[in-house]
């Protein structure tokens, strides 16, 4: 019974121990990174602000409404002499005088300016936008760069704890050698110092393993110390066409699209500059509300009630050619913006190309890299089994062994470089978000 009760708490214990840490697979981190990433809540709001700000009264186009309203009160000694000879005192004359009024001030032509600044205010919303998909995507990028550096150095511990048991095997091997005398000590101790050194290399890979998980919950915005699992594998799916790339890359890479949208802001710019040349028109309307009240004086009472329109209208003939000289450098400026770019699409194409190539050469290094492994473990088992019956020295088995964990480290390495060219080419053609 005591067995039995025994076997069922280490069942448990193992149960426990393999679902204490959550798996954690790619799409999940990306959805989470979306969600809580500060650098792209930064960004939404700064698109809500662009947002509340697109309106018809920061264009001008709306009529602003004002109500006001006054009250006075006094009490004054009043002593007058009218021209008929009566005079008049009175002393603590109370007096007062209230009033109040709604008045409509609406600017029906501004040389087409307030359509203007209403084009501006919509590009600047878009504009929000394309740097919000912009920054997503950077954080996407950002986030598959962390997430398979845990899976490149989950890989990589993977195959130095297999090679571990070759050095214990090694070890084993040589130690039995040297009871039966048929080797020296120092192949054992040989044998022994490699075996503490992949321990030493298992250590620095948990290191490592730990930086890389705790960049990972950086981008998450989670504790620092949140344990998780990942995938075991890195998968590679897609297959750019250079030629179909640049095309897409027009339309949808956010760099580009940005200061194109830069080019229109610009652009409206300039427009707005020009309206100060044109007439300004503005429609007045109010309606007023009087009365003062006084004991003293000739009137007594004054009432008036009441509405008023009319339209105000000016045009700026001359201003030591102040506004022409502001047109001129708005569209310096925008020429200047035509001229970035085209310097970003000629950076991206540059970009394109290299990750394209790059791409390509890591497919072919990947292939290369996958058949070296499957050779150096033949050549390795092949290499034991002789230095087993003595037909091999331990110099030769080290370096098969070497040989073996060289390309397994080459083969990973391989495996995420390839893995960050297809997201680079992704975040290039504006595919890392849809």
């Amino acid at each position: 019974m005591k067995t039995l009760i025994k076997l069922f708490l280490l069942s448990l214990v193992i149960h426990f121990s393999l679902h204490a840490q959550s798996i954690l697979t790619i799409d999940e981190a990306i959805k989470i990174g979306l969600e809580k990433n500060y650098s792209v809540l930064i960004v939404k709001n700064e698109q809500e602000i662009s947002k509340a700000q697109n309106n018809f009264g920061n264009a001008g186009i709306s009529p602003t409404v004002s109500l006001n309203g006054n009250l006075n009160l006094a009490s004054v000694n009043s002593y007058q002499e009218f021209n008929s000879g009566t005079i008049q005192e009175k002393n603590g004359a109370q007096s007062n005088n209230t009033g109040a009024s709604l008045n409509v001030n609406w600017t029906i032509f501004d040389g087409l300016k307030m359509f203007a600044i209403k084009k501006r205010l919509n590009l600047n919303e878009n504009l929000s936008s394309l740097k919000l998909k912009q920054q997503m995507e950077s954080t996407i990028y950002d986030i598959i760069a962390a997430y398979y550096s845990v899976v490149k150095t989950n890989e990589l511990i993977k195959a130095a704890k297999q090679n571990l048991s070759i050095y214990e095997e090694r070890k084993k091997i040589a130690k039995l050698k040297l009871e039966i005398g048929s080797d020296s000590k120092v192949d054992y101790l040989l044998s022994q110092s490699d075996e503490n050194k992949a321990k030493s290399n298992i250590l620095q890979l948990e290191l490592q393993l730990l930086n890389a998980k705790t960049a990972l919950n950086n981008l998450l915005n989670k504790p620092i110390d949140t344990e998780f699992s990942t995938t075991d594998s890195i998968q590679i799916n897609y297959n750019p066409n250079i030629d179909e790339l640049k095309k897409s890359i027009l339309k949808n890479n956010s760099s580009l699209l940005i200061s194109k949208q830069n080019e229109l802001i610009a652009s409206q710019s300039i427009k707005e500059a020009h309206a100060a040349n044109l007439p300004f028109v503005q429609l007045n309307a109010a309606y007023n509300f009087t009365r003062n009240q006084s004991q003293a004086g000739i009137v007594f009472l004054n009432k008036q009630a009441g509405f008023n329109t009319g339209l105000t209208a000016s045009w700026l003939l001359f201003n030591g050619n102040k506004n022409n000289k502001l047109v001129k450098e708005r569209t310096i400026l925008f020429q200047n913006q035509t001229f970035l770019s085209e310097q970003i699409q000629q950076q991206i194409d540059a970009q394109t190309y290299n990750a394209y190539k790059t791409f390509k050469l890591n497919k072919q290094i990947l292939e290369l890299e996958f058949q070296n492994v499957i050779d150096s473990k033949e050549i390795l088992n092949v290499s034991l089994e002789r230095y087993k019956i003595g037909k091999s020295n331990l110099l030769e088995t080290k370096e098969t062994q070497k040989n073996l964990e060289d390309a397994q480290t080459r083969y990973i390495e391989a495996l995420y470089a390839i893995k960050l060219s297809e997201t680079i080419l992704l975040k290039v053609n504006g595919a890392l978000v849809k």
